[in-house]
C-alpha cells in the first residue's frame, strides 16, 4: 500500500489548491514528538524495536520539512508520526478559531468571513462540479466514491484521484454561507484494514483540520452525519431522541429493552439512578436487550452501578452496538460479555477503549497552528480492542430494524 507521501503529492500537484498559506512544519513536528511521549499509550507501545522505528520516522519526517509547506500537507505528516501509536483518544488537530458555533448563521459574520483571506484562499478544486456530480450519481451505495449529505445543510462529492488509493471530498452544495461549492471538505486514504479510511477533514463549523484514523465505511456511511445520498434506509444508527434513553420498556412478554445513549458523568447521574430503580422493581422478563448504539462513552461512575444492579437479577442479556459505540460504552460491552455471558449483536465498535483523558487538557504549539489532546488514563485489560473494536458474535443487517432482528434471534435461541 502506498504511504501517506503519495497523498501529499496528490494534494500538492493534482488538486489545484488555492494558496492557503504555508507553515514552518518542523517546529510543529517537534511539538507533536514531545507531546506524544507524555501519553500512556506511547509508554506502553513505543519501546524496544518500536522506539527505533519511532525515532527513524521522526528523523525522516524532519528531513522533509526543510521548506515551508501547506497546512494540509503538514497535517498529514504530523499524523504519520501519530499513526505509530494505537490510541484513538489522543489526537492532533488544527487549532480551532474562537468564534461561537451560532455565528455561522449570522449573516453579518458570514459576509465578513467571505471577504477574508481565510475564505478566499481556502483549499478548493478547479473541476467542473456539474460533470463531477453527474459522474458520481452513477456510483453504487457500496462504493466509497459518490455523493454524500453532510447533515441537512451540505452535499459533498467524494472521488478517487486517478487509480490511486487516495480520494478527495469536495463541497457540491451548501446552505451554510461559510462554505462554498468547490471547497475541499476531506482528504481520504485507504487504510490497511478493509473498508477503513484515514481521513483528514475540516470541521463543519470552524473549518479547522481534524483527523479520523481508520474510519469504517459501511452501509453508505462515512461518519454518522455524512451518509451516501443513495444509501437507503439504514438501521445501524438508532433513530431515537436522547430523552428516550435510560427507560426500561417491555417489548414482548419475555423481553425488555433499554437504550443507554450515553455514560456522560454529570449529565446522566439522575437518569442512572432512575434506571437502577426501574431495574430493581420492574425488570421481570428473562431476557434484556441493552442497546449501546451511538453511545460515545463517559465514565465508570455511570456504567458500573447499572451493571451492579443487573447482577441482582437472573436475566439473559443481549447487547447491541454499532461503529459509533465508543470508549466506556465499549468497556461496558466487554464487561457485559464477561459478567453476564451476554450475546453481542450488531456491528464492531469504534476502538477507542483502552486509553482516555481524565483531565481533558489541550496543549497548543508555539505557533498556535496546532493543538494536541493527550491521554492520561489507561486500562490495559482492554488493550486488545484499541483501534480494532469489539466484534459482535451476530452481525445484523443494515436494511432491517435491529431490535426486530434481535427479537427474532432470541426466538431462535428459545426453540
Amino acid at each position: 500500500m502506498k504511504n501517506l507521501m503519495t497523498l501529499i503529492l496528490l494534494i500538492t500537484l493534482s488538486f489545484n489548491l488555492s494558496a492557503q498559506g504555508n507553515c514552518d512544519c518542523k517546529p510543529e513536528l517537534d511539538f507533536v514528538y514531545e507531546q506524544m511521549q507524555t501519553t500512556y499509550s506511547f509508554k506502553d507501545q513505543i519501546k524496544g524495536d518500536q522506539k527505533e522505528v519511532f525515532e527513524q520516522r521522526y528523523q525522516k519526517l524532519s528531513t522533509q520539512m526543510t521548506e515551508p509547506m501547506s497546512l494540509p500537507e503538514c497535517f498529514w505528516k504530523l499524523n504519520q508520526l501519530m499513526s505509530l501509536v494505537n490510541d484513538k483518544h489522543a489526537e492532533v488537530f488544527e487549532k480551532r478559531p474562537g468564534f461561537e458555533a451560532a455565528k455561522i448563521y449570522d449573516s453579518a459574520f458570514v459576509n465578513a468571513y467571505r471577504a477574508t483571506e481565510a475564505f478566499l484562499n481556502f483549499p478548493k478544486v478547479t473541476l467542473d462540479l456539474k460533470a463531477l456530480t453527474a459522474e458520481l450519481k452513477l456510483k453504487a451505495a457500496s462504493d466509497i466514491e459518490g455523493i454524500y449529505t453532510i447533515g441537512r445543510k451540505m452535499k459533498m462529492g467524494v472521488y478517487r484521484v486517478d487509480d490511486t488509493d487516495s480520494l478527495v471530498g469536495v463541497i457540491l452544495e451548501s446552505e451554510l454561507g461559510t462554505w462554498a461549492p468547490g471547497q475541499i471538505f476531506a482528504y481520504l486514504k485507504e487504510n490497511q484494514k478493509v473498508a477503513h479510511y484515514d481521513i483528514a477533514f475540516y470541521s463543519q463549523v470552524h473549518k479547522n483540520l481534524v483527523f479520523a484514523k481508520a474510519q469504517y465505511f459501511a452501509n453508505g456511511m462515512l461518519f454518522s452525519n455524512v451518509i451516501k445520498e443513495n444509501a437507503g434506509k439504514n438501521y445501524s444508527l438508532i433513530n431515537a431522541e436522547d430523552r428516550e434513553g435510560y427507560v426500561l420498556s417491555n417489548l414482548t412478554d419475555d423481553v425488555q429493552y433499554v437504550w443507554l445513549n450515553s455514560f456522560a458523568r454529570y449529565a446522566m447521574d439522575a437518569k442512572r439512578d432512575a434506571l437502577i430503580a426501574q431495574i430493581d422493581h420492574e425488570l421481570k422478563a428473562p431476557n434484556l436487550i441493552i442497546d449501546l448504539r451511538n453511545n460515545g462513552g463517559g465514565a465508570d461512575k455511570i456504567s458500573l452501578p447499572i451493571l451492579k444492579a443487573l447482577k441482582k437479577k437472573s436475566v439473559k442479556v443481549y447487547v447491541i452496538t454499532n461503529f459509533y459505540t465508543g470508549s466506556n460504552a465499549e468497556m461496558t460491552t466487554v464487561r457485559l460479555k464477561q459478567l453476564f455471558n451476554a450475546t453481542h449483536l450488531g456491528q464492531r465498535t469504534y476502538g477507542a477503549i483502552s486509553y482516555g483523558s481524565n483531565y481533558g487538557k489541550t496543549f497548543h504549539s508555539a505557533s498556535g497552528l496546532f493543538s494536541f489532546y493527550p491521554t492520561d488514563m489507561r486500562q490495559k485489560q482492554f488493550m486488545e480492542y484499541e483501534e480494532i473494536g469489539v466484534a459482535p458474535e451476530v452481525a445484523l443487517k443494515a436494511d432491517a430494524d435491529w431490535i426486530e432482528q434481535t427479537l427474532n434471534y432470541i426466538k431462535t435461541q428459545q426453540q
